[in-house]
Formats: C-alpha cells, sequence, structure tokens
C-alpha cells in the first residue's frame, strides 16, 4: 500500500512510483489435476492466485474533509481502488486508519489464437492501520493488518502429461490474510516510502479441459496451494 496511518490533508494530491517483490516461503504439496502433472498444477494455482515475482508499483492518492482519502493502485496484474478514513488519537501525531479496496486483476495476460488464455478477477480487502508521524511530518511509521478475498476465471495453458500444450478453463478463490510495517522518511514534497508485507494465502482452483471443435471438454478437477509471503517494496512519493 506504500501509504501511512495519516491521511492527506483535504485537496492534497501524492503520486509515486517504485517495485514490490512477493516471495513465496513454502514448497508446494502437489495436488491431482486429470491429465496435468502434479508439480505444474499447483505451481499455475500459485501463479494465478498468489502471483509471486517482481511488479512495478505506481499510486496516486487525495485528501478530503473529514479525515477521508482514496487513491488508485497499479502493481503490475492489479489495479485497486480505495479508500479509507483516519481517527486521530492523543495530540494527533497518532492516528488509527481504517479502509476499504476493490480490486481488478489480470492474473494471466490473453495469449494468441481462436482459444485465447488469459484469466481475470476481482476482489476486495479491508487494511487497518495504526501509526505515528512526527510534528514536522518529516517521518512516519505504521502497522496493522490487512485481509481479502479474490475471485478469478478464464483460461490457461498448460502442458498435459504428453508435454502438449493444452488449453483449460480455470475457475478459483483466493483469500489471503496478514500483517503490514512501513516506514516513510522525506522532506516538505518528497518522501521514501519502505515497507513489507506478510502474508497467509489459501487458494482452490478448478481446471477443465475446454471443448473444441473436434472434442468435449474433458473431466473437472481440483487442487488447492497453501503459502506464506513476504513482500517487501519501495516507492519515491510526491505530494503538492
Amino acid at each position: 500500500m506504500l501509504h501511512a496511518a495519516h491521511v492527506l490533508p483535504p485537496g492534497e494530491i501524492s503520486v509515486g512510483a517504485g517495485l514490490s517483490g512477493q516471495l513465496a516461503l513454502l514448497p508446494l504439496q502437489a495436488g491431482q489435476v486429470a491429465g496435468v502433472p502434479a508439480t505444474q498444477n499447483q505451481s499455475s494455482l500459485e501463479t494465478l492466485a498468489v502471483g509471486p515475482g517482481v511488479a512495478p508499483w505506481a499510486a496516486g492518492r487525495i485528501g478530503f474533509e473529514g479525515s477521508n482519502e482514496a487513491g488508485l493502485t497499479y502493481s503490475g496484474r492489479t489495479l485497486r481502488l480505495d479508500g479509507r478514513h483516519a481517527f486521530l488519537l492523543g495530540k494527533g501525531n497518532v492516528a488509527l486508519s481504517v479502509g476499504l479496496g476493490a480490486s481488478a486483476l489480470m492474473a494471466d495476460r490473453p495469449g494468441g489464437g481462436d482459444q485465447a488464455s488469459g484469466v481475470f478477477g476481482g476482489g476486495a480487502d479491508i487494511p487497518v492501520l495504526i501509526g505515528w508521524r512526527s510534528t514536522s511530518n518529516l517521518y512516519a511509521f505504521w502497522f496493522g493488518p490487512r485481509g481479502g478475498f479474490e475471485v478469478l476465471s478464464g483460461r490457461v495453458q498448460l502442458l498435459d502429461v504428453s508435454a502438449t500444450p493444452t488449453l483449460y478453463d480455470f475457475s478459483g478463490k483466493h483469500f489471503y490474510g496478514g500483517l503490514t510495517a512501513g516506514t516513510r522518511v522525506g522532506f516538505r514534497h518528497v518522501y521514501l516510502a519502505l515497507e513489507v508485507n506478510a502474508a497467509y494465502h489459501a487458494a482452490d482452483g478448478s481446471f477443465q479441459t475446454s471443448p473444441t471443435a473436434t472434442s468435449p471438454a474433458g473431466p473437472s478437477a481440483s487442487t488447492s496451494v497453501q503459502q506464506l509471503s513476504v513482500t517487501p517494496a519501495g516507492a519515491l512519493i510526491v505530494t503538492f
């Protein structure tokens, strides 16, 4: 997310760009999908649902009256629109932020041909952050939980047991929950933000051979993945 618990003042805008990298920590435990090597179906589900890897990050945010803020974030395969409200505590140096985000996902980019692959989806998440910032706003720290879900569907191309590329109809669900911690340091209108997220993921998906002009759809089979991930991220952010 790469934003502090405090929201922007009304009318103030921030824009930022950087990188994030999600690391999967647990080895895969092979499930079964008819016609697909077991290790491959687990790896495909992990790629589609969890999405480990390095991705660009870009975002814009704006503050509103009443300690509210909205933002739009792009992170490689996800476009997220969110809003949040901050409750100031004590003398205002500490804030509790509660938000709600909605995301559109492109888990697998479309390929070519008449039966192109491509997996898309959507989801929602709720982040809760508590944080502190200096009186001069030179630096800030924040941490808190974040949980959410995603629903995915589309077509994905896998190699079957004979190493032949085959299209499979895919549908899946992904639930996750974890903790986020971050810091921001800067002067006047330019800041460097660093954040790390640790999360538990639970995903399940169904694969079915796509029908063709010469053959009907094949049998449907399911598999699941449980994964732990660590996602460090960093960005340069400018406010005006």
